[in-house]
């Protein structure tokens, strides 16, 4: 004979069990939205950026600086400004040009020659996490079974999203590195044979910004 007792304690059981699964892939989802402000912050810090070799560590620093406090909102209304309109600040118009001067600066655009799906897919990620933390949870029934399942499903759609935003973007950041490295090294083998002193040439690879990897 089964009693009522067992029957409960299966619900509790199987309740919980699904209520740990939620909890473990909402961790996820946020976590991987924290990934994907870093990953803006990194190339908000590297791109659309000009100056002297030994200025442009300070530039990178000081968006850094800026940066860290931001929210991802706040964060990715920066960076969709980056990618349509030119940066027009002091640091990045030298007064004069006789002095050796970088720029670096990215676009990211479709076949049309727009920005705006990438944008927009952007935006509304962003509109999601704040749906999900204010609101989504709020209308979680915790003594339902159904109510978990449906978040569950909820999170598992949305992670997809997430994770093909944070790889495109690794791999803009991947990209940025490696064209730095190039870039370095042809200018090396450039001022190898110019009457330039090597001071001025071993200055030029210690100052170049170095953004760090994504972490997936």
């Amino acid at each position: 004979m089964i009693h009522q007792d067992d029957f409960a304690r299966s619900d509790l059981d199987h309740i919980e069990a699904i209520r740990s699964e939620a909890l473990r892939k909402l961790g996820r989802n946020v976590v991987n939205f924290a990934r994907l402000e870093s990953g803006l912050k990194i190339l908000l810090a590297s791109v659309n950026i000009s100056g002297a070799p030994r200025e442009l560590i300070k530039i990178k620093q000081g968006r850094i600086r800026a940066n860290r406090t931001k929210t991802l909102g706040e964060v990715l209304s920066l960076f969709s400004s980056s990618l349509v309109t030119e940066e027009k600040s002091p640091e990045c118009i030298p007064e004069r040009l006789d002095k050796l001067c970088f720029s670096l600066s990215l676009k990211i655009q479709d076949d049309k020659g727009s920005s705006q799906h990438f944008r927009h897919s952007l935006r509304k990620l962003v509109k999601e996490r704040n749906f999900l933390i204010h609101h989504r949870l709020a209308e979680l029934d915790s003594t339902s079974v159904a109510s978990y399942r449906s978040l569950i499903d909820y999170l598992d759609e949305q992670q997809s999203r997430i994770l093909a935003k944070l790889e495109f973007i690794g791999d803009l950041i991947d990209l940025l590195q490696t064209s730095r490295i190039e870039f370095a090294s042809h200018l090396e083998s450039h001022l190898s044979l110019s009457p330039m002193s090597g001071d001025s040439c071993e200055a030029q690879q210690q100052d170049a910004p170095d953004a760090p990897p994504l972490s997936h």
